[in-house]
């Protein structure tokens, strides 16, 4: 009697073990592979939509389980029917190290199936966000029929609708050239004072190629005073950024009036030169 004892007690504890040992063992996650995420027009008016996301941020049934540098493939740990939500991220101002979610990019939505170990491929589309304002106060400029800056006094060169060589999209772009002898170029956009000032999204959208050190600035009150806003390196291919004015006009409350200004200086000796495209100011 005493060895059965003994042998239940053996057989009972390989049972606790073996439960034990499923209770330990992780979940198998379903996956989920994202290339890229394209950007769309939701309204007239928007402009274009070449974009630089550069992060996928997820959501699973409205959570959020993290960031994800493009390409990439992400463990979705939670299986069955689950909302997928992807949000796109930006590099703030051109720094990898200030990595956003763009606020008027839309989200990207999918009621789906995630099963253990499958992978699910995406290519995520999110849309400009219906509410955000593009044409207000400045219209920004795609330079299909117009420039619509204005040149500084003191500048040695003029923006110009460049339509033959290195046009980024459609039927032109913006280019100014400093000769050897010439030293500064700005430009300026036109006079505006309706703009959000107490720290909601504002964003100057551009897509540019340079040779020199080039600084986006704001011009106030009838060009009085000048703050930096960034400073973008030369690109010898064309670049995108997203350049966040938010806390720059929370700090200038009592400006009467603003200009956004775009230039660059070099040294005698050198020719430089600026391409712009799809510069476009957007907020709520």
């Amino acid at each position: 009697m005493k060895h059965k004892y003994k042998l239940y007690i053996f057989i009972f504890s390989i049972f606790l073990l073996a439960c034990k040992d499923e209770e330990l063992k992780a979940p198998v996650p379903g996956y989920i592979t994202i290339d890229n995420i394209d950007v769309v027009s939701s309204a007239a008016g928007q402009g274009s939509t070449k974009d630089k996301i550069t992060d996928a941020w997820v959501f699973i049934d409205d959570n959020l389980i993290g960031s994800f540098e493009l390409p990439t493939t992400i463990p979705i740990q939670k299986t069955g029917n689950v909302r997928l939500s992807i949000r796109g991220g930006i590099f703030n101002n051109g720094m990898s190290n200030s990595r956003k979610i763009y606020p008027f990019y839309n989200f990207y939505r999918l009621d789906t199936l995630i099963n253990p170990e499958q992978e699910i491929k995406l290519s995520p589309v999110v849309p400009y966000k219906t509410d955000a304002i593009f044409d207000y106060p400045w219209s920004g400029e795609d330079f299909e029929s117009s420039v619509n800056f204005t040149q500084n006094g003191s500048s040695n060169s003029s923006l110009v609708r460049n339509t033959t060589d290195n046009v980024y999209e459609g039927l032109a772009s913006g280019y100014a050239k400093l000769e050897t002898n010439e030293t500064f170029f700005e430009v300026y956009t036109p006079t505006f004072s309706d703009i959000p000032r107490r720290g909601e999204p504002v964003y100057l959208e551009m897509n540019y190629r340079n040779t020199h050190d080039v600084v986006v600035s704001i011009y106030t009150n009838s060009r009085s005073a000048q703050y930096s806003v960034i400073v973008l390196r030369p690109k010898s291919d064309w670049n995108k950024v997203y350049i966040d004015f938010s806390t720059v006009f929370s700090t200038l409350t009592t400006a009467v009036d603003f200009n956004i200004a775009i230039g660059f200086t070099k040294p005698q000796g050198e020719v430089g030169e600026i391409h712009l495209d799809n510069v476009k100011l957007i907020h709520y």
